[in-house]
């Protein structure tokens, strides 16, 4: 990545849409873990991207709750 890379955010994006974002870019890095998951012969490294892809799933869902919490005004 460049040192100027702003991850598709900066100071006049709303917050709905860097959560969306935020949200687009767990799911595809679950995607990816479970990728290489699928395709590693060694039992221990397919545990560990097994591991990576549920943590993202975890970042996902946080991500999720506090979008519904205080974006969409679901108390």
């Amino acid at each position: 990545m460049s040192g100027n890379d702003n991850f598709g955010v900066n100071a006049n994006t709303r917050p709905e849409e860097a959560v969306r974002i935020a949200m687009e870019r767990e799911t595809k890095a679950r995607e990816f873990y479970l990728a290489c998951a699928a395709i590693v012969g060694d039992p221990g490294v397919k545990k560990m991207f097994e591991f990576l892809a549920r943590e993202e799933g975890k970042h996902f869902e946080l991500l999720q709750r506090e979008h519904d919490r205080f974006i969409a005004g679901e108390n």
